[in-house]
C-alpha cells in the first residue's frame, strides 16, 4: 500500500484540490469564445480518480504523491484553457498550491 508520507499529505491534497476548484470556478469564467471553461466537482472526482489508479509501488515519498497531485490538476483543469495567459494563471495558482 502508500508510505506513511503519502498517508500524511491525503488532507492536505483534499484541501488542496478543493480550493483549487473553487478558485478556478472564480478566475476562468465561461465567455463566448470560452464557453467550455465550466467545471463542476466531477473534475474533483477525476483528479481523485487519476490518485487512485496510480500504481501504489511508484509513490513511496510524499513528493510523489505531491507531483502525481499536480499532474492530474494539470491533466484536468489545464487542459482547457486555450490562452497562454490563463495557462500562465493556473500554472502560478499550482504553484502556490504546492
Amino acid at each position: 500500500m502508500y508510505g506513511a508520507g503519502v498517508k500524511a499529505q491525503k488532507d492536505n491534497i483534499v484541501i488542496a484540490t478543493i480550493t483549487t476548484y473553487q478558485e478556478i470556478q472564480l478566475k476562468f469564467r465561461p465567455t463566448p469564445a470560452k464557453s467550455h471553461y465550466t467545471y463542476n466537482l466531477r473534475d474533483v472526482s477525476k483528479v481523485f480518480q487519476g490518485i487512485a489508479k496510480s500504481d501504489p509501488r511508484a509513490i513511496v515519498e510524499d513528493t510523489n504523491a505531491i507531483k502525481l497531485w499536480a499532474h492530474e490538476c494539470l491533466r484536468v483543469f489545464s487542459d482547457r484553457l486555450i490562452s497562454q495567459d490563463d495557462r500562465d494563471i493556473f500554472y502560478g495558482l499550482l504553484k502556490d498550491k504546492t
